[in-house]
């Protein structure tokens, strides 16, 4: 009756970890690249109907500042009101391809089978042009003090080249040591072989 043989165990696990720590660099790499390439492209980035937002004007002061990240949320536009605070693209005048985050103020009305909404920025003291569902991107939901912190150091080009090459060193180093692991697990593998025939 042979005993447990404790190396080859570790060597199981150890290939386990790594296989799994490289799957979760690797997810994360991707996701950052997406990112990139989703913002270049000028489209917002979502995961499950969330987003992050950066504000970047004075707007909505004093509620929402420069530079503060919301988590905004795509929702039904039929449980939209006023008093919410909402992302759309705007299509006319200086708002035109921009995202605009102002609040709703009026009940939304029907025309043409489609909802049209009345926002304003409450620092702007002027009603935005109106808009419809269509053009609505999402709901927000709260701000985030640690995104806002965090964003302001990615966005930076030398926040975002930071965080890329730790992600490529880590990835690098994981492979490394992964196949480290399998060709020491080979070895041994080999050599039980032999020990075996002998």
């Amino acid at each position: 009756m042979s005993g447990f043989n404790f190396s080859k165990a570790s060597v199981i696990a150890k290939r386990i970890v790594s296989v799994l720590s490289t799957a979760l660099l690797v997810i994360t790499f991707l996701l950052v690249v997406l990112l990139v390439i989703t913002r270049i492209q000028g489209k917002t980035p979502q995961l499950l109907g969330y987003q992050l937002l950066r504000i970047s004007s004075s707007s909505m002061s004093p509620k929402l500042e420069v530079g503060d990240v919301i988590i905004s949320k795509v929702v039904d536009v039929n449980t939209l009101k006023p008093g919410d605070v909402i992302t759309y693209h705007g299509e006319y005048g200086s708002y035109e391809g921009k995202l605009i985050t102002h609040e709703v103020i009026a009940e939304p009305y029907e025309a043409d089978g489609k909802l049209y909404f009345k926002t304003m920025g409450i620092a702007n003291g002027y009603i935005d042009p109106e808009f419809s569902e269509d053009q609505i991107v999402g709901k927000m939901l709260r701000i985030s003090p640690f995104f806002s912190s965090v964003y302001s150091f990615f966005i930076t080009p030398y926040g975002l080249m930071g965080v890329l090459g730790v992600l490529a060193v880590l990835l690098v180093t994981e492979i490394f040591s992964l196949r480290r692991i399998v060709t020491e697990n080979s070895s041994d593998d080999n050599s039980e072989n032999i020990n075996s025939l002998n």
